[in-house]
């Protein structure tokens, strides 16, 4: 499956969700949002076995990060990005892990802030 692009734009201070839509009939066991100019310094958002881990999130998305649906049912695994700034633009990437396969790459995002 090749990975979806998109490319948002919203205003500092707004609310972003950035989309992605895994198998539909997958059990998500691992979820992961990186932005690829950070990731020596940790995730956007790491959950693993339903079990969110702020360990591993990059400081600056602490407490700025949510599931769109905290069940991932059908396959949803977007989060939502509250109180955009404009160190939050850049390329986000999507990856999920499902039962007996590596993770994939799902979804790209570009996002703009202006």
């Amino acid at each position: 499956m090749d990975a979806d692009s998109t490319e948002e734009t919203v205003k500092p201070g707004e609310d972003v969700l950035l989309h992605c839509q895994g198998q539909r009939d997958a059990d998500i066991i691992m979820l992961k949002w990186s932005r690829p100019d950070l990731k020596s310094e940790g995730y956007v958002y790491f959950i693993r076995d339903n079990q969110p881990n702020e360990e591993h999130q990059h400081p600056s998305f602490r407490g700025r990060v949510e599931l769109r649906d905290p069940e991932m049912k059908n396959g949803d695994a977007s989060v939502i990005l509250k109180n955009v700034n404009m160190n939050d633009a850049g390329r986000y990437e999507c990856y999920v892990g499902k039962t007996g396969s590596p993770p994939e790459l799902i979804s790209i995002i570009t996002l703009k802030v202006e």
